[in-house]
């Protein structure tokens, strides 16, 4: 899988859609989660590939533990991106309805550091 021609093929996709003078602010936000959500999938990809070279070669306890570590760092901050996704989306959706109830996205407990 070509994840960069994928990527180019979703921003020109998502670039001609802005040109239709019927593309609404809420469809923007939804379109720009996508692409977000599109580069944490090629950063979850590059982490798999550096833990299998990682379990290739012969290390000792203390850079599994370190290696472990530095993994869940990335996962925690993939959490936080993923959570922000989802409000972006849900953003987007209460632009287009114009419901006034809804609050905008905010930085979740699981970002603040």
């Amino acid at each position: 899988m070509d994840h960069a021609k994928m990527l180019n093929q979703l921003q020109a996709a998502a670039a001609e859609s802005l040109n239709n003078p019927r593309v609404t602010l809420g469809e923007i936000t939804i379109v720009s989660a996508l692409l977000t959500e599109f580069a944490v999938t090629l950063l979850l990809f590059e982490e798999v590939e550096k833990f299998r070279e990682f379990n290739d070669n012969d290390t000792s306890p203390c850079e599994k533990i370190e290696f472990d570590k530095a993994l869940a760092d990335v996962l925690k901050g993939v959490c936080c991106i993923e959570d922000a996704v989802v409000k972006k989306i849900r953003a987007g959706i209460a632009i287009d309805a114009a419901d006034d109830s809804v609050n905008p996205p905010y930085v979740g407990d699981c970002c603040s550091r």
